[in-house]
């Protein structure tokens, strides 16, 4: 006789937070498979109005919401890469084969099985894996519509958060961490209040104009002796973390005449236009919580001196810095101005843990 074999789910969410339906899929998957590995997705970023969890909290979460189902369920931080989807799909399969050799997991006598149903685009990644099987999982209905970790968090943040639709153990758990963290609370409140309004604003005009309007923003990148220009946000979105210097396109403004004021204003910096390497845009569907904002980056490398020039934060920065290219940390940085930089192709050394400490 050959080695029993052992069938592994494998569960990929956000799990923002988790809830009853996230249970669901993991209760079933406990009558098909032998153990499962929830895999934390956007473990490398930072709060945010559709992120408010770190990674730690929503593995806290999980944790307490599977209580009673028979199954060993292990977790793993899984981190976003935005403009690659096979790199995610490299870190997908990476934390499998870690979390396998961590529990002793034989690949020779193991079957790795995906678990999941098609939500929306989001999903899609389900087929990105031709050399495992599916483990089909139902959604938890109610009152006729898939029940979201959106909804949820709209409950907890907004509403009386006693809605047991989610789940009472599942909202009590977070409620306390709410409890707990009163100020954090308020930050994510506060940011929810100004994406909810911009997409408002958004929507209306979309709605006068009939079709969708795509929202024209510049960023800088300025580079300097293995350094790169950054800006800490003074208000929403993303107060209080960095950001490449840019903004918006006024009216009568090329792209790169907007990018040239904003890093003006932003930083006191003039960049001449011969330090001007590169453009390119990038307009990912959610690279913003606003909705569809679209941006171009142009990449200024200044000629090496003795001493970094002379930064000053204006406008809407509460600070102004040069950082080491080495000390960039994803959890730190607004919206995708981190995958940006990867983008670009500056060093793969760029740390993208969230435990790691943000550049201070």
């Amino acid at each position: 006789m050959g080695q029993p074999r052992h069938k592994l789910a494998v569960f990929i969410g956000r799990f923002q937070p988790f809830h009853i339906g996230h249970r669901s899929i993991i209760a079933a998957a406990a009558d098909q498979a032998d153990s499962l590995l929830a895999l934390i997705g956007s473990a490398n970023r930072p709060r945010s109005w559709k992120n408010p969890f770190y990674y730690d909290e929503r593995r806290a979460f999980l944790r307490a919401g599977i209580a009673g189902i028979a199954l060993p369920v292990d977790t793993q931080p899984l981190n976003d890469t935005l403009y690659s989807d096979t790199a995610w799909a490299g870190n997908v399969r990476a934390a499998v084969a870690a979390h396998m050799l961590k529990t002793g997991l034989d690949p020779a006598t193991t079957d790795i099985a995906l678990t999941g149903f098609e939500k929306d685009k989001s999903s899609q990644y389900l087929s990105w894996f031709p050399e495992w099987s599916m483990l089909p999982a139902a959604p938890h209905i109610h009152q006729g519509k898939v029940m979201s970790a959106t909804q949820m968090r709209e409950a907890l943040f907004f509403e009386n958060g006693k809605d047991a639709r989610f789940g009472s153990a599942h909202m009590e758990i977070v409620q306390r961490w709410m409890d707990d963290n009163p100020e954090t609370v308020a930050q994510i409140q506060a940011e929810a209040r100004f994406v909810k309004a911009y997409q408002k604003r958004l929507a209306q005009a979309e709605k006068v104009l009939g079709y969708p309007i795509a929202v024209n923003t510049v960023d800088a990148v300025v580079l300097h002796s293995n350094h790169v220009l950054m800006v800490e946000r003074r208000a929403f979105p993303g107060k209080g973390l960095w950001a490449l210097p840019g903004g918006h396109i006024d009216q009568g403004e090329s792209a790169l005449m907007a990018v040239k004021r904003e890093l003006l204003e932003e930083t006191g910096l003039k960049t001449p236009v011969a330090a001007l390497t590169k453009r390119q845009v990038f307009d990912h569907p959610e690279r913003s919580e606003k909705g569809w904002v679209r941006t171009e980056a142009f990449v200024f490398e200044l000629a090496p001196s003795a001493a970094l020039p002379l930064v000053k934060a204006g406008s809407d920065a509460a600070n102004a810095r040069w950082v080491p290219v080495k000390r960039l940390v994803a959890n730190s940085i607004f919206e995708d101005h981190f995958d940006i930089l990867q983008a670009l192709g500056l060093p793969k050394h760029i740390i993208s843990d969230q435990n790691n400490v943000a550049f201070q």
